[in-house]
C-alpha cells in the first residue's frame, strides 16, 4: 500500500479549500480525499522508483483535475445594460389664437378692422393711455381685429412718430393688454402698411 507524499497532501488541501459552487459539496471532498489515500501506484507508472523522486500517477492527476474543476470559484458577470435613449423634448408651440385661414386673410388684408386708433400728434404718455383704453374697450365690445396707426417715423418724419412706432408693440405685450391679444402684426398696405399694426383680440369669455 503506497502512502501519499507531503507534496500531494499540500496540493489536495489547496484544491479542496477552493469555494464551492453549491451546497452539499463537503461530502464530495471527503470521498475524493479517501479515494486518493487508498490509491496504489500502478506498476511502471511511478518513475520515482528509479530516479529517487516520485511523480504523481495518471489517476492522481485525474483526481486533481476533478477536484479543481468541481471546486473552482464561480465568477458572475453582470450583463451589460445599455442606457435608455431619451427622446428630445418636442418644441413647444406658442398659441396665437389664429387659425390658418384667418392668418392668411390678415396677411392679404382681406379682413376689415372693426375699430381704428390714430396716435398721430400724441405725446408718449398720452399715447400709452389712449392705447390701453382703446384695447380694453374693443375687447369688451367683442371686436376681434382693430387697427393702431403709429406713423412710419424715421429721419424724414416727426421724431414723436418714430418713438411711438417702437413703443406701441412693447406696450401691447404688457399688462393689462397682453392677456387680451391673440396676435399682432404689421398691417397690410391698404390699411397703412409699415405705419400701422393689426391687433387681433381674443374672444371675450361669456
Amino acid at each position: 500500500m503506497r502512502r501519499t507524499t507531503k507534496e500531494e497532501r499540500e496540493l489536495f488541501q489547496a484544491a479542496l479549500s477552493a469555494p464551492l459552487k453549491s451546497h452539499g459539496k463537503p461530502a464530495v471532498k471527503r470521498r475524493l480525499r479517501k479515494r486518493v489515500m487508498r490509491t496504489e501506484a500502478p506498476p511502471g507508472d511511478d518513475p520515482g522508483e528509479h530516479s529517487g523522486k516520485r511523480h504523481t500517477t495518471r489517476e492522481e492527476r485525474a483526481l486533481f483535475e476533478v477536484a479543481l474543476s468541481d471546486h473552482a470559484p464561480v465568477r458572475k458577470i453582470a450583463p451589460k445594460t445599455r442606457p435608455a435613449l431619451q427622446k428630445p423634448p418636442a418644441p413647444q408651440k406658442t398659441p396665437t389664437g389664429l387659425d390658418g385661414n384667418t392668418a392668411r386673410k390678415l396677411k392679404r388684408g382681406e379682413i376689415a378692422p372693426a375699430a381704428k386708433l390714430d396716435l398721430h400728434g400724441m405725446t408718449e404718455a398720452a399715447a400709452h393711455r389712449a392705447l390701453t383704453a382703446f384695447v380694453l374697450s374693443a375687447h369688451r365690445r367683442g371686436d376681434r381685429l382693430v387697427l393702431i396707426v403709429t406713423g412710419k417715423g424715421g429721419a424724414d418724419h416727426d421724431h414723436r412718430r418714430g418713438v411711438l412706432r417702437l413703443m406701441v408693440p412693447r406696450w401691447l405685450e404688457e399688462a393689462p393688454m397682453a392677456k387680451l391679444i391673440a396676435e399682432k402684426r404689421r398691417a397690410h398696405i391698404r390699411h397703412g402698411g409699415e405705419g400701422a399694426l393689426y391687433v387681433y383680440l381674443r374672444k371675450t369669455k361669456s
